[in-house]
């Protein structure tokens, strides 16, 4: 602005280049405007006056780089003059690039955010849950026209990573807001194989019998095969789309080894199955039948038992097999039979035990008892062996409380007697009980 009482004569505006100083814009009053001829097109006053002398420079680029002085011509001062620098700050260009990742490689640049000829040079970086690690390149271009930054992601790629996005973040002081590119990964991997209908029961005669190959693969795949491994390939099949398919019924020859292979870009993999044609089941049963086998037992057996066989619905059983279940009927009917006449021996046999106390006695049992002391006057020699030693005699009392003597009985090899059935079969009469381990008591003797 011109100060009071003075004059603005000039106006210009001037630009230090390495070949020297050179006149950019003038400004007089009274002559009007000159723009110097490399600058017309793109410089101009904004509001050309005495009073303001700017200047509006389109189309800038790094060449327009530098410092400019504004210089004012002022009646009777003179001149004055100031300066001032303009930089250029510019992103021309961010951009991503990707590498073909394959599942298994080691140490692989995943992926490459540039921003070019940046000025200042850019921050780049990236984003990502991943284990990877950065690796950064810059490169200066020439007349300081600006920076170039790349920064790689290296990373070893895997299969289970396909579809996670990587994030490229790019700031820089001509930019408002930060820059966020995502990347998506894209894995590649051979053929995950799969073969359909192995698990299914094949019988000889079915129809439409048919084998599915299926691949998760990256890239998809491009070719299928099969073959029979352990014989050629038989008659009636039909390959297509990666099925395998039988156009006539099946036969027994058709069990074997198959293989689906699949291909694409990546690899090759295949997968064999070995399929087992069987005979088919009869659509009927046979009609059951049963067989009733009464066993009848012997006397001594308590009842009769009946046992019932019943055959499978395809065969008879063996002879063998039901000539052992009748035998073995039979023998539980002997066990049972034995075990009912010994226990109707032992019930007929015992007719009391040595607790005196449990037995009741004849009627003379009440009477005073006797003196506990037995005198030997008072016995009767009532056992003997053929020698007539190593026995005890049992005697009678004169009283006659005994029976009249009976015919003798034999004497066992133990020096016991041998109890007559008949002392069994009438208790009023026998003079002797025996018992079960070969011992006899008389009836009426009670010994202390």
């Amino acid at each position: 602005n011109a100060l009071p009482l003075y004059s603005i004569t000039l106006s210009s505006w001037e630009r230090l280049l390495p070949t020297g100083m050179i006149t950019v814009a003038v400004f007089n009053p009274q002559f009007g405007i000159s723009v110097a001829k490399e600058y017309r097109s793109r410089v101009r006053f904004l509001n050309p006056s005495v009073e303001d002398a700017s200047i509006l420079l389109e189309g800038v680029g790094f060449a327009d780089i530098g410092p400019y002085t504004c210089k004012v011509v002022t009646f009777p001062l003179g001149n004055t003059q100031a300066s001032t620098t303009l930089d250029v700050m510019d992103v021309t260009r961010v951009r991503l690039t990707g590498s073909v990742l394959v599942d298994g490689d080691q140490d692989v640049v995943v992926a490459t955010c540039t921003a070019e000829r940046a000025l200042p040079p850019a921050w780049v970086s990236w984003e990502t849950e991943l284990s990877g690690r950065l690796k950064e390149f810059t490169q200066e271009e020439p007349n300081g026209t600006g920076t170039t930054t790349q920064v790689g992601y290296v990373w070893s790629p895997h299969r289970d990573a396909r579809g996670h996005a990587l994030i490229c973040v790019v700031r820089h002081p001509a930019l408002v807001t930060e820059l966020r590119i995502p990347y998506v990964l894209d894995v590649q991997f051979a053929p995950d194989v799969l073969v359909e209908g192995q698990d299914e029961v094949w019988y000889v005669g079915q129809e439409n019998a048919k084998l599915d190959c299926r691949a998760d693969a990256n890239p998809v795949p491009h070719a299928f095969f099969w073959t029979r491994l352990d014989v050629q390939m038989p008659e009636g099949v039909v390959i297509a789309n990666g099925s395998l398919r039988f156009t006539r019924p099946l036969r027994k020859n058709n069990s074997g080894t198959y293989r689906c292979d699949v291909q694409n870009a990546v690899g090759l993999r295949s997968q064999e199955v070995d399929i087992w044609i069987r005979e088919r089941p009869p659509t009927t049963a046979v009609p059951t039948t049963r067989e009733h086998v009464t066993i009848r037992s012997s006397s001594t057996s308590p009842a009769m038992r009946q046992a019932h066989f019943t055959s499978p619905t395809l065969a008879s059983p063996p002879a063998g097999i039901v000539g052992g279940a009748v035998g073995g009927v039979l023998s539980l009917a002997l066990l049972l039979g034995c075990g009912t006449l010994c226990y109707v021996r032992r019930r007929r046999t015992f007719r009391g035990d040595y607790y005196t106390k449990h037995y009741t006695g004849p009627c003379d049992m009440q009477k005073e008892s006797q003196p506990d002391q037995i005198q030997s006057h008072q016995l009767l020699h009532v056992f003997a062996n053929d020698s007539g030693h190593g026995s005890q005699d049992l005697k009678l009392k004169p009283d006659g409380d005994v029976n009249p003597s009976r015919p003798h009985s034999p004497t066992l090899n133990n020096g016991a007697p041998y109890i007559q059935d008949d002392c069994y079969d009438n208790c009023t009469d026998c003079d002797y009980v025996s018992h079960t381990d070969g011992s006899v008591i008389s009836r009426r003797e009670w010994y202390v």
